[in-house]
């Protein structure tokens, strides 16, 4: 029988016990919150998670409000992880996945990026710039030169809910220990190579962005910019939400959301069924980018909430 998930609200911390976040980043207006604050809005947050309605695609962590898609219809409710699909290229190629290694790398960049996001299963974006989508080159030279990334990756695939929904766990016990850590240092050594790869080929993040919206423009969320706001584009993220099991943030929250389920999916379609400790090192892969987002965009005063539901 399926286990049943039991619901739960965790405040992890701030971004800065994570050693991330940037002190000239967005700022939260949560910076001043108390513990006990943090966690009645946390749980909270809990009594608000909903189903998606939109099994099919993944979003962007982005907070900003989502008018609708590109091609005009309404709003929908989906999984999120950090640049949609801009992120797949760079997570295969740290990941080592199978696909990668066969990858004719004299290829145009998009056709590159074609093979990994038909492999992933979808293409998504969103309008008013995305940071993870141009943030791409920077994001994995920060995976290869940061310690804190890959050490934060590490702390949160250690937390309990974290790793038992993961499976990492198992995985861990089969490999040992000493391979588990070398799989880290794995992606922390691939992302200096990833970061040449991209930058080589002309990585451009609204260029990819583009070619998403021509042809799916059903996937590309249009959000809300501040035209104003020269820095931050209208971003007020107050707090991350990691979401643990099936549900996600409703529309209206305006934070940052990373739901694991699509980080799970990711790993499994790099992996393939049998596969475990290539699995195990596409999740410690997609996790790094978003520890790297997470070092580079918001403040490190900004709250990270678990939701398991």
């Amino acid at each position: 029988m399926e286990k049943t998930i039991e619901r739960k609200a965790v405040v992890i911390g701030r971004l800065k016990d994570l050693g991330l976040g940037n002190p000239e980043g967005i700022p939260s207006s949560l910076n001043r919150a108390s513990n006990e604050e943090l966690q009645e809005i946390a749980e909270r947050d809990n009594d608000r998670l909903v189903a998606p309605n939109d099994g099919g695609e993944t979003a962007c962590i982005d907070g900003r409000y989502c008018k609708g898609n590109a091609d005009g219809s309404d709003a929908k409710v989906r999984l999120r992880r950090v640049g949609g699909s801009a992120s797949n290229t760079g997570a295969a190629f740290n990941a080592d996945a199978s696909i990668a290694q066969v990858i004719d790398l004299e290829s145009s960049l998009d056709d590159i990026t074609d093979e990994i996001d038909d492999l992933v299963g979808y293409r998504s974006a969103h309008l008013g710039g995305c940071g993870g989508a141009n943030g791409e080159i920077a994001d994995n030279m920060a995976i290869h030169e940061k310690p804190a990334v890959i050490d934060a990756a590490k702390a949160i695939l250690a937390i309990p809910e974290v790793a038992e929904y993961l499976g990492v766990d198992s995985i861990k016990q089969e490999i040992g220990d000493i391979a588990y850590d070398a799989l880290f240092n794995r992606v922390k050594e691939n992302g200096a190579k990833t970061a040449a790869l991209l930058e080589s080929k002309g990585w451009n993040g609204q260029s990819y962005v583009d070619r998403v919206k021509r042809s799916y423009p059903e996937n590309v969320e249009d959000l809300e910019v501040d035209h104003n706001d020269e820095k931050f584009h209208g971003h007020k993220e107050p707090k991350l939400t990691i979401i643990v099991g099936d549900l996600t943030m409703p529309l209206d929250d305006n934070g940052f959301t990373w739901n694991l389920k699509a980080s799970k999916a990711f790993a499994e379609a790099m992996a393939g069924q049998r596969d475990r400790e290539g699995y195990l090192q596409a999740l410690i892969a997609d996790v790094a980018k978003h520890m790297a987002v997470a070092s580079r965009l918001p403040s490190d005063e900004t709250p990270v909430f678990l939701q398991v539901a």
